[in-house]
């Protein structure tokens, strides 16, 4: 968590707790002004609407595997980074069967890092300790890895993904979509930030991330729509 953020973190905790006096006065500037970023965040455009199916697809696979009564998940309105950075450094050094594409499968995450820990690990009292990502879901045939491959490093070179912002029109049930300072203040069970999509007519890419975990998935344009039909790699960040 960087510097601004511890800050407005126990800002707010001191807010939440504080009698009426002279410190909740003197911190409505900061409020408002935190309100009003927000607000100005969100006036980039909605995605296209081949972009909106994506994302559409994508969030549904991350709230598939939930039960009805679980807590709710958020995710970011505005993307973060490039879908195939990570797919492209990491092509550079392996070998196509060392990282195959996969059934896709819910990003999951490791338990949330909190502020606490971050600080016990900071002092030195306690070491903090991030699970590395699960064993990942079978391998697809190998015509479906080549073909994933080969679109992945085409777009991975003509990266052409737009800046937008996504809605909650775009999750199922039990999945906000807000800004991200909320995010952090709304106690969300887990929290998913997207990345832009890289795609063309027939394909796309998105890399999702949760609480130090990141995957990159495919999604393709099928009858009636587009659908979530591999995962590139799991890995911790």
């Amino acid at each position: 968590m960087s510097g601004f953020l511890t800050s407005v973190y126990h800002r707010h905790a001191r807010l939440r707790g504080a009698p009426p006096n002279g410190r909740r006065t003197a911190a409505a500037p900061v409020v408002a002004a935190l309100v009003t970023a927000g607000l100005l965040a969100g006036c980039a455009p909605a995605p296209a609407a081949q972009d909106a199916a994506i994302v559409r697809a994508v969030l549904a696979l991350l709230q598939s595997d939930r039960a009805p009564a679980a807590p709710g998940l958020c995710v970011d309105a505005r993307p973060r980074g490039t879908a195939l950075a990570i797919f492209r450094t990491m092509r550079m050094t392996t070998e196509p069967d060392e990282r195959p594409w996969r059934s896709p499968a819910p990003l999951g995450a490791a338990p949330r890092v909190k502020g606490q820990q971050l600080f016990e690990d900071a002092v030195g009292r306690d070491r903090l300790r991030i699970r590395e990502p699960e064993t990942p879901a079978p391998a697809l045939p190998r015509a479906a890895q080549l073909r994933l491959d080969a679109a992945a490093r085409a777009l991975s070179l003509a990266d052409r993904s737009t800046d937008h912002v996504v809605g909650d029109d775009l999750a199922p049930p039990g999945m906000a979509v807000r800004w991200w300072l909320l995010n952090r203040f709304r106690g969300c069970e887990r929290t998913f930030t997207l990345s832009q999509i890289a795609r063309n007519d027939a394909i796309g890419f998105v890399t999702v991330t949760a609480d130090h975990w990141g995957t990159t998935y495919a999604v393709e344009r099928v009858s009636g729509g587009w659908r979530v039909t591999g995962q590139w790699d799991k890995w911790l960040y």
